[in-house]
């Protein structure tokens, strides 16, 4: 018996590229795939626990080439939630709920084998048999097939250096699913000071993947450099205020045989002239990354408004009365912007500028709070120290509130 072919998602894929389910005939003279169903279903939380309640149901005659294909990126894309708090984290730390989803998809659908009457069958198991993980991330052209990350890259940040200033809270996201060899981090010193990354008691407790739960699939390791201070349970050896500006360290990702699968260096940088702001955004791979941006800032008001003319003739006088305008501005308000400066970088930060610039949940620290904010969009010009010499990136966000609040 010949029945169609089904092609379903796997691993971790990323909701702001196409994912499809497609069916198709199975190639067969006289066969003939007539309609395929999909139930789509997004929680946060246990593989085993899905919720009861569809939140999409859908259903697709075939095509003249019998060939069903359902592309439901745009279906789970907006379902995901983020928490940029997850920066002052001391040690390692589950994932938000709702950072990272489970998608699955069931359904059922009606063909005919060699020309015989119509059946209708299930091409799925119920439950969860096929659910994947998926989060807000993008996976850029050539790569069709959207695998971004596989299982052997654990570190979900593009750049490989990373300059902070020593106050600086920043986390590190870490794809810690079954599959990979991660166990522990190592933390060295240029100067060859090192030991483990513990938690703050002082355990070395990763939050267990073997649960299949999305807040741990996904974790992150406060790593930068206020973290590392106020974390009681590592050796001060490692901590950043033991040492001076100017240096560096490695974080270093190992597996149970101490062997190095990737690291990521944290440069200690000096700015005694002007105030860094910190940058928050999802990036590429769907999760909370951080920069720095060191130089020059400043801050400028978008002012907006409404108007009308009317006369200045008013209340019966027949002399005009020059305290009446007679073109009257209204609905006035303004949002502001801060231009900043990157200070000098090295050429990986062309990813991060662009993660930043196609990122839709971008944040600037004021204080102690994430205020949402938009980079000014438009011709960005990736810049190469063969051309340049030093590098250094100017762009301008503007806060995503008005100065004045309004209710419509």
């Amino acid at each position: 018996m010949s029945v169609p072919v089904k092609s379903v998602p796997t691993s971790l894929k990323m909701a702001r590229s196409p994912i499809f389910y497609t069916g198709k005939n199975n190639a067969q003279t006289n066969d003939t795939l007539i309609y395929m169903s999909l139930n789509l279903k997004f929680w946060s939380g246990l593989r085993s626990s899905p919720p009861s309640v569809n939140n999409y149901s859908l259903i697709k005659n075939t095509s003249i080439n019998q060939v069903i294909n359902f592309e439901v990126s745009n279906l789970i894309s907006s379902e995901f939630l983020h928490d940029f708090n997850v920066y002052n984290d001391i040690g390692y730390s589950q994932s938000p709920a709702g950072e990272v989803l489970w998608t699955n998809g069931t359904g059922d659908w009606k063909y005919s084998d060699n020309g015989t009457a119509p059946v209708v069958a299930l091409w799925s198991a119920s439950g969860q048999a096929d659910a994947f993980l998926t989060t807000s991330g993008w996976s850029a052209l050539p790569n069709v097939n959207n695998t971004s990350v596989s299982s052997g890259v654990v570190v979900l940040s593009v750049p490989r250096t990373r300059y902070v200033f020593t106050s600086n809270f920043e986390s590190l996201a870490i794809y810690s699913n079954t599959s990979n060899a991660f166990t522990k981090i190592r933390i060295r010193w240029n100067n060859g000071d090192e030991d483990d990354f513990l938690n703050n008691d002082g355990s070395q407790d990763i939050p267990d993947r073997s649960t299949l739960n999305t807040q741990t699939q996904v974790i992150y390791a406060g790593v930068g450099p206020a973290n590392l201070n106020n974390n009681a349970g590592i050796d001060s050896s490692i901590k950043p205020s033991s040492h001076t500006t100017g240096d560096y360290y490695d974080v270093i990702l190992l597996d149970d045989g101490d062997s190095e699968l990737t690291r990521v260096k944290y440069e200690l940088t000096c700015e005694p002239k002007y105030t860094p702001y910190q940058i928050s955004f999802v990036n590429r791979y769907g999760v909370t990354d951080f920069i720095t941006f060191f130089k020059a800032s400043t801050e400028a008001g978008n002012f907006t408004n409404s108007s009308f003319k009317r006369s200045v003739y008013q209340d019966g006088f027949t002399s005009p009365s020059l305290q009446n305008a007679q073109y009257q501005d209204f609905n006035i308000n303004s949002r502001n912007s801060i231009t900043m400066n990157s200070g000098w970088v090295d050429e990986s930060y062309n990813d991060v500028i662009e993660d930043i610039m196609m990122s839709e949940d971008v944040a600037v620290l004021i204080g102690v709070n994430w205020v949402a904010a938009n980079p000014t969009r438009g011709t960005v010009e990736y810049q190469k120290s063969v051309n340049v010499g030093v590098i250094n990136y100017t762009v301008i966000f503007t806060l995503a509130f008005n100065e004045r609040p309004l209710l419509k």
